[in-house]
């Protein structure tokens, strides 16, 4: 490769480097939690696909943090890929036997949208154990969309009051106050 290709690749490193980069990954990751939502008041063919889309790019922000903590604390993590592909590997192939189910005619794609919800809902839940509250708050904020859009047929009005908050939550917080399991 030539050494302006080198140059313009963007790396992991890179992205991680960023000063901000935690809370840019946070509230990207609320964002498009709430798109999803609204998409799902739109189309529910759509917001399958827009799920199944969604988990690679949980994925990406998780790898992006863990290398922003291990590049902050300077101490190597060893086995923080291989984890982060067996939560969302294990994630990705859960979505993709819901959307074979909803492709048999098992499931209304109402039921499907709600169901990879739950299940991303609690991959993200769970990877707050090694990726710190952030993660615990927006899998809490998925697995409360997915309760409002079962239990009240939640509007978009309603996410958007749990979003604000959450938001207001996630980027005051700062990693003193919750016990991290790993």
């Amino acid at each position: 490769m030539s050494n302006k290709l080198k140059k313009s690749i963007v790396s992991i490193d890179k992205i991680a480097s960023i000063h901000n980069i935690n809370e840019f990954v946070f509230m990207g990751l609320v964002v498009l939690c709430f798109v999803g939502d609204v998409m799902g008041e739109l189309s529910d063919h759509a917001v399958i696909m827009y799920w199944l889309l969604m988990t690679p790019i949980f994925f990406l922000g998780s790898i992006i943090i863990e290398k922003s903590q291990e590049l902050k604390s300077s101490i190597p993590r060893e086995n923080s890929l291989r984890n982060s592909l067996i939560l969302w590997g294990s994630a990705f192939f859960s979505v993709l036997i819901i959307l074979f189910l909803w492709h048999a005619e098992s499931f209304a794609a109402e039921t499907v949208g709600v169901i990879i919800h739950v299940i991303l809902g609690h991959t993200l839940f769970v990877s707050g154990t090694f990726l710190g509250f952030r993660f615990y708050l927006i899998g809490l904020f998925l697995l409360l969309l997915a309760w409002l859009t079962i239990a009240m047929e939640a509007t978009v009005g309603m996410t958007l009051m749990l979003a604000i908050p959450l938001m207001i939550i996630g980027l005051n917080y700062r990693n003193k106050f919750v016990l991290r399991f790993r």
